[in-house]
C-alpha cells in the first residue's frame, strides 16, 4: 500500500439508537462537552460487550450506565452522582468504572450497585479519570485527564496492581483518553487528545515503563479519544472531531478509515464483540446510537463473562 494514498474508507451502520423514552429530556447536569452539534440529551462512551452478547455503555451527563441486550433492547442499569466514562470488565466478572467525577468506581451487575474501588491517589483526588483496562493478569491500567492540555501537559496514567500498588507510567501526558494493550502485551497505547497523537508505551516485567514514544501523529481541532485494537494488531484511533475511526498497521501506517453510513459524526470510543468477535461497535456520541462495522479478524482481547452470567 502507499503511504502517501488515501486509506479505503468503509462506512458504518446503526446497531441501535438509544430510544427517546430512555434520554433525560429536561434534566440539568454539571457536565459540559465540547459539543459540535446540537445536545440530545445523552452523551454515549465506554463500550463494553459482554459474552451475554449484552453491549454496556454510560451516558456521560447523568451518571448512567446502559446495557443493550442481544435483541436491541435498551435498559438503564445503573444511575448515581457521577460522569462515567470508560468501562472494563475485571477479573471477577464485575465491571469497572472511571467516573470523571467520582474517581474509579465498581459496578456490580448482579446487584446493580456502584461501589467505590480507588477514589483518591493518598488523600489526593483525581484530576478526572477518562479510560481503564484489564491485562490478562489483572492489573487495571487507567488515564486521569482532568482539563489538561498543551498548556497543563500533567494527565497521569496509571497501574493499579493487584495487591494494590499505584504506581505513575506519565505524569506529563497531554489529555490522556483512551487507551489499549497490544495483543502480547507488551506495550501500552494511550490516545493523547489535545496533543492529536498517539503514545506507546513499552511495559516492563516489573511495572515500570521508559522510552515513552510518539506512535501515531493527527491533525484536526479534536485529537483522538477511544483506541481498539485487533488481533493483528491494528491499532483503531476514533477521532469525534473528524468523525473517523482510523485505522492504521502495526507499523503506523494507515490502513483504513471508517466513517457514519448516517447522518451521525461524533465516533468517541469503539470495542469488539458479536459472535465471532470480528464486530466493531461503536459510539456515536451526540446522536446516541451505536455503529458497527464486521471487520475480518476478532479483537485482541477475549470478549468477558460478567458475574451474573458467570459461574463466579
Amino acid at each position: 500500500m502507499n503511504f502517501y494514498a488515501l486509506p479505503p474508507t468503509i462506512k458504518a451502520s446503526v446497531y441501535v439508537r438509544v430510544p427517546d423514552s430512555i434520554r433525560c429530556k429536561n434534566q440539568d447536569s454539571e457536565w459540559r462537552g465540547g459539543f459540535s452539534r446540537p445536545f440530545q440529551n445523552i452523551f454515549l462512551e465506554g463500550p463494553i460487550y459482554t459474552a451475554s452478547g449484552d453491549l454496556y455503555v454510560v451516558d456521560i451527563p447523568y451518571g448512567r450506565i446502559l446495557r443493550i441486550s442481544s435483541t436491541k433492547e435498551v435498559t438503564v442499569e445503573a444511575e448515581w452522582d457521577g460522569e462515567p466514562n470508560g468501562l472494563a470488565v475485571d477479573p471477577d466478572g464485575r465491571i469497572a468504572i472511571a467516573d470523571y467525577k467520582q474517581g474509579i468506581l465498581t459496578f456490580d451487575p448482579t446487584t446493580k450497585k456502584v461501589s467505590n474501588r480507588l477514589t483518591r491517589k493518598n488523600l489526593e483526588r483525581f484530576k478526572g479519570p477518562n479510560d481503564l483496562i484489564f491485562d490478562q493478569a489483572g492489573n487495571l491500567y487507567f488515564t486521569d485527564q482532568g482539563q489538561t492540555g498543551m498548556t497543563d501537559p500533567t494527565g497521569k496514567v496509571y497501574r493499579l496492581s493487584l495487591d494494590g500498588k499505584l504506581d505513575t507510567l506519565v505524569e506529563n501526558g497531554v489529555s490522556p483518553n483512551g487507551l489499549v494493550l497490544s495483543p502480547d502485551e507488551r506495550f501500552l497505547y494511550v490516545a493523547m487528545t489535545r496533543s492529536n497523537s498517539v503514545w506507546r508505551l513499552p511495559l516492563h516485567a516489573d511495572g515500570t515503563t521508559s522510552k515513552v514514544g510518539l506512535f501515531f501523529q493527527g491533525f484536526g481541532a479534536v485529537g483522538p479519544d477511544g483506541l481498539a485494537m485487533d488481533e493483528e494488531g491494528n491499532l483503531f484511533i476514533c477521532n469525534p472531531g473528524l468523525g473517523s475511526i482510523f485505522v492504521v498497521n502495526p507499523d503506523g501506517t494507515p490502513r483504513a478509515r471508517i466513517v457514519s453510513g448516517t447522518e451521525g459524526i461524533n465516533f468517541t470510543n469503539c470495542t469488539f464483540g458479536g459472535e465471532q468477535g470480528k464486530t466493531l461497535f461503536i459510539t456515536d456520541s451526540l446522536e446516541g446510537n451505536v455503529q458497527y462495522v464486521e471487520w475480518h479478524c476478532k479483537g485482541a482481547t477475549a470478549i468477558p463473562n460478567l458475574a451474573s452470567k458467570s459461574n463466579l
